[in-house]
């Protein structure tokens, strides 16, 4: 049996912007980036899309998004989720909707579902599913999510949990307690999806979102456990162009992160601590 610790690297919100889809695929490139969520909503889906056709290793899944984002389908069919703009409405509104259910189960399935449609009618294979903002870790969401991952045969998904101590070290604290509830949410949402789903042994980058400077990537790849899996969460971008209004994390900020995750520091760590880097395809049993 091989006990090297397997470690997915993912970065998240391809397609939001040209100048972070450029930063996903040269952090590919440099070797350390095995993975990536596809925002179906992002202004720059298509680049995101051409990217990929030329990166074959790349894996890819799809960035589920309900918040700031134009929508997949017109917004007179989901009218609880969109503003007077056809925008998908702010992020506290939409979890308020959500937790009070004035935000319809049947308009959010149908909106998730076109995204995903929309990710895989662009001849992209899809091995995983996450979501902007980690909403697919309320229960609620989670209802949803497990249907139209059953629709489309999608066995993998992203499990966004904090659960070790260590995993809050030199966080800042304001994250602290969004990471502990996004982690409880996560926990509970297991048993709404039940069996027959794959998700990494840990995930590690909930708490330092944003904040992930080299030194603390290495820690926590010289962290790793043997014979486990982990994903790394990342949010690089060339420092060019902001994601636009549904983007917590500043130019300088991704910047920061591609700089950190291809740095020289990163890629010896992944080296001298023996870490096989895979994909949320290799989750699967074959």
């Amino acid at each position: 049996m091989d006990d090297a610790p397997r470690l997915i690297v993912n970065a998240d919100d391809l397609g939001l912007s040209e100048g972070i889809d450029r930063a996903i695929f040269a952090a590919h490139e440099a070797g350390v980036v095995t993975s990536a969520s596809v925002l179906a909503t992002g202004a720059a889906f298509e680049h995101a899309v051409r990217g990929l056709r030329a990166h074959p290793a790349l894996g890819a899944g799809v960035h589920l998004c309900l918040h700031e984002e134009q929508p997949v389908l017109p917004p007179a069919r989901i009218p609880t989720l969109v503003g007077g703009d056809g925008r998908l409405l702010p992020l506290g509104l939409v979890v308020r909707r959500v937790l009070s259910g004035a935000a319809r189960r049947e308009e959010i399935e149908a909106e998730y579902a076109a995204q995903i449609a929309r990710v895989r009618d662009a001849g992209i294979a899809v091995d995983h599913l996450d979501s902007h903002c980690h909403l697919h870790a309320f229960p609620p969401i989670a209802r949803v999510v497990r249907a139209v991952a059953g629709r489309f045969g999608i066995r993998c998904l992203r499990r966004p949990e904090a659960s070790r101590l260590r995993e809050y070290a030199r966080a800042p604290l304001p994250r602290w307690p969004l990471g502990a509830a996004i982690t409880l949410c996560s926990r509970v949402s297991r048993r709404t999806l039940g069996p027959g789903f794959f998700s990494p042994d840990r995930f590690t980058g909930l708490v330092h979102s944003g904040s992930a400077d080299a030194s603390w990537i290495a820690r926590a790849v010289r962290s790793l456990e043997p014979g486990l899996v982990t994903e790394l969460m990342v949010h690089p971008g060339d420092g060019s162009d902001a994601g636009g209004p549904g983007d917590d994390h500043g130019p300088r900020q991704r910047k920061g992160e591609l700089d950190a995750i291809t740095s020289s520091e990163v890629r010896d760590a992944l080296r001298e601590h023996g870490v096989r880097l895979i994909g949320y395809k290799d989750l699967v049993p074959c």
